[in-house]
């Protein structure tokens, strides 16, 4: 965690882990509380979000695709993530 935290971070995680048990494939995501450091310290993911003071991050290895305010900065995460499990549900049924 970082000095700089000022999101509730902790319920966000428990938000994700719950929607990553949808994905089928290994994937790195990162959830991070400090948009000044997160996506350098989580480019190696493949997706994450950091937060800031009322708004965040949502990004993909390393680079930022979008900003959202608190509220909507897990749901734009968990929609991406919907996403690819239903790429994984696509290439099973081929």
């Amino acid at each position: 965690m970082c000095g700089r935290l000022e999101i509730d971070m902790l319920p966000m995680v428990a938000e994700v882990e719950k929607a990553l048990k949808k994905i089928k494939r290994p994937i790195n995501v990162s959830v991070m509380g400090c948009v000044v450091n997160g996506p350098g310290e989580g480019q190696h993911a493949d997706i994450g979000i950091a937060g800031g003071k009322n708004k965040g991050i949502l990004f993909k290895h390393g680079k930022i695709v979008g900003t959202f305010p608190e509220k909507e900065l897990v749901p734009a995460l968990l929609r991406e993530l919907d996403a690819i499990a239903k790429e994984d549900e696509q290439k099973l049924a081929s």
